[in-house]
């Protein structure tokens, strides 16, 4: 990469880093080009060049937080190192990924422009297959329980990510509590793990 394309890069790096700094803090809405281009110490023009639109920006953005999580996930899964070391890295994926971004952002751009709507479900499809391949080796070493069938975990899953994706009111409640975000995923992994007791 020679040291304009480095620059080009770089650009538009600020800018996608200030734009999502605005959107969780403002919101999608209240923010506008001209105030991405005066923090990013920018032009719009570059902007408009890079993105083409402000709904483009976003849509960049989100697909740019998918992507990263998924790349995230396939690592660990093809990773070798003690299990309970892998799902304990997971957990803390999660944890840091919910803690770049607004929720309420990165649902509204969902609900909004169904180009990102057929990101995310392409996504749901490969991060199950992925979650899935993790507690299938989880269920080898006794972990997570072997009596739960893959299509009930399946379910599960589609139940765990279609309750943040259609209720509004958790959102903010999330954003403002980690902790609680982290007790979250807790609960959908104690959800798989074998039972002790028999």
């Amino acid at each position: 990469m020679d040291g304009f394309e480095k620059r080009r890069n770089d650009k538009k790096e600020i800018i996608i880093q200030t734009a999502l700094e605005l959107f969780n803090k403002y919101g999608y809405e209240k923010v506008t080009v001209t105030e991405i281009a005066e923090k990013a110490h920018v032009s719009k023009v570059s902007i408009y060049n890079f993105f083409e639109s402000k709904d483009n920006l976003r849509r960049i953005i989100i697909k740019g937080i998918l992507d990263e999580s998924l790349e995230e996930t396939k690592t660990l899964v093809e990773k070798e190192c003690n299990f309970i070391d892998k799902m304990g890295e997971y957990l803390e994926n999660r944890i840091i990924h919910g803690g770049q971004y607004n929720m309420e952002f990165f649902f509204d751009g969902v609900e909004r422009d169904p180009v990102v709507r057929q990101y995310l479900d392409d996504f749901n499809i490969e991060n199950k297959q992925l979650i899935t391949s993790l507690i299938q080796e989880g269920k080898k070493i006794g972990y997570f329980s072997a009596d739960v069938s893959d299509t009930a975990i399946e379910v599960y899953i589609d139940i765990f990510y279609s309750y943040f994706l259609h209720n509004r009111k958790i959102r903010p409640i999330l954003d403002r509590d980690p902790k609680l975000a982290k007790e979250i995923n807790l609960l959908f992994l104690d959800g798989l793990i074998r039972h002790r007791g028999k």
